[in-house]
């Protein structure tokens, strides 16, 4: 019991962190692209900023893929 719900988890984390990761590479591209005007530090605190983001956001959005993975699992 244990071990599938370790699998599950690390699948969604993995899922996650995936999909976050290129989103976050995605926006950052677009933000340093649009906004060549700004200093180098502005930029490097909006991406560290973004870094930050991505370390809260993936722990959460990994349990939600992990109840669509368990939900997935019921029904097939």
């Amino acid at each position: 019991m244990i071990s599938t719900v370790l699998k599950f988890y690390l699948q969604g984390l993995l899922i996650s962190a995936v999909v976050v990761l290129i989103l976050s590479i995605i926006y950052a591209f677009a933000y340093l692209v649009r906004n060549t005007d700004k200093s180098k530090t502005a930029r490097r605190n909006r991406i560290l900023d973004l870094i930050l983001v991505d370390i809260l956001t993936i722990p959460i959005l990994s349990f939600a893929v992990v109840g669509l993975l368990v939900i997935l699992r019921t029904r097939g």
